[in-house]
């Protein structure tokens, strides 16, 4: 993990998990249907990149939620490219 973490959103109501029309319970539920809801309204969030950010940062705080339609998993998988160390230079 970077030395950096990024900080929680800012949310600006344009967010799909924000809308009134959508069920907040989504991003949490157990329920595939629900979860594949939550992941389809993210991919028209105007702050998906900062999401993802926060949630590969804090993975304990984002828990098993689904964050810029990622899962868990995903977030688990992309962390541990990102915090891959560089070759060392050949001296």
């Amino acid at each position: 993990m970077s030395a950096r973490l990024a900080p929680f959103l800012q949310f600006t109501g344009a967010e799909p998990c924000q809308a009134p029309d959508t069920d907040p319970d989504w991003w949490t539920s157990d329920d595939t249907n629900d979860r594949a809801a939550a992941q389809l309204a993210c991919l028209r969030c105007p702050n998906r990149e900062a999401c993802l950010a926060w949630a590969i940062d804090h993975p304990t705080d984002a828990g098993d939620a689904i964050w810029a339609a990622t899962t868990r998993n995903r977030c688990f998988k992309l962390r541990r490219e990102f915090t891959t160390t560089a070759p060392e230079e050949p001296k």
